[in-house]
């Protein structure tokens, strides 16, 4: 490949779902020979919304069907986030929900030129605005820690624990109420 490719995909971060572990290996190969960061492959749905997280991802690539799954959870998570989806699967596009019918397909068994043809088309191209539109975020008096919440819920559940002035013995005293934040 000419290194005009291959400078096309340093640093992009792409996210590979698929379950057959070999045509995964392949990609994943493919795009890390191309300098792309991979993060996969992930062969369902559970570990690819663990695998993403918050991060950073500048495109996927996505089988549709998952050991008896979908993969469009994801697709809506990725979208969400602004992320290019490319979907390389053995569905036609006939099975694709409707919000989907504009994505990028490749249908098995694909050529790998094609797939690394579309995935530089996709690192490259301006992403539609509506992908760009947030959505509404609750205002922060409603937004707890993780801490404060699991306090909340472990005070609830258990109530408070002191040490008894007097015995040096630890006491328990029970939940006088549960008491939201407003």
């Amino acid at each position: 490949m000419a290194v005009e490719e291959t400078a096309d995909l340093n640093g992009k971060r792409i996210v590979v779902v698929e379950d057959d572990f070999f045509l995964a290996t392949d990609i994943c190969r493919t795009l890390r020979d191309l300098g792309a960061t991979v993060l996969g492959p992930a062969p369902t749905p559970f570990y690819a919304m663990h695998l993403i997280g918050r991060k950073k991802i500048d495109a996927a690539v996505l089988d549709v069907r998952l050991h008896g799954t979908t993969v469009f959870e994801v697709a809506d998570m990725l979208r969400d986030q602004g992320v290019p989806i490319l979907f390389a699967t053995a569905s036609d596009r006939k099975a694709m929900p409707g919000r989907f019918q504009e994505t990028p397909l490749l249908e098995k068994p694909y050529d790998r030129k094609k797939l690394v043809n579309e995935i530089h088309a996709m690192t490259r191209r301006p992403l539609p605005r509506a992908m760009h539109v947030a959505r509404p975020v609750p205002s922060s008096n409603l937004l707890e820690a993780p801490a404060q919440v699991f306090a909340r819920a472990w005070r609830g559940a258990c109530g408070s624990v002191s040490w008894g002035a007097d015995s040096g013995r630890r006491t328990r005293q029970q939940p006088q109420g549960r008491q939201d934040p407003e």
